[in-house]
């Protein structure tokens, strides 16, 4: 996302050494950090820990997604992605 690790400790409220300290290894993340960082990062989880690779296209849907309140619009366009999916 073209963050720094200062910009990230600052959404994080966490010192700019611990974000370092994730990127290279060096402490273990907890579950709820991964799950925090997946939020401000527009990510899943999964792909954090190397579980799947991102494809900006899906990423991009997710994270617009993410953004709507209205569950009924959520399941609105879920459908309709779904739809266009069985088309293809």
């Amino acid at each position: 996302m073209g963050m720094t690790q200062e910009q990230l400790s600052e959404i994080m409220c966490v010192p700019k050494s611990t974000i370092s300290n994730y990127e290279n290894d060096k402490i273990d993340i907890k579950s709820s950090v991964i799950k925090e960082l997946s939020l401000v990062l527009r990510t899943t989880p999964n792909y954090l820990l190397g579980m799947e690779e991102s494809d900006p296209v899906v990423e991009g849907v997710s994270s617009i997604l993410r953004k709507i309140q209205d569950e009924k619009i959520k399941t609105i366009i879920y459908a309709q992605i779904k739809a266009t999916a069985e088309l293809a």
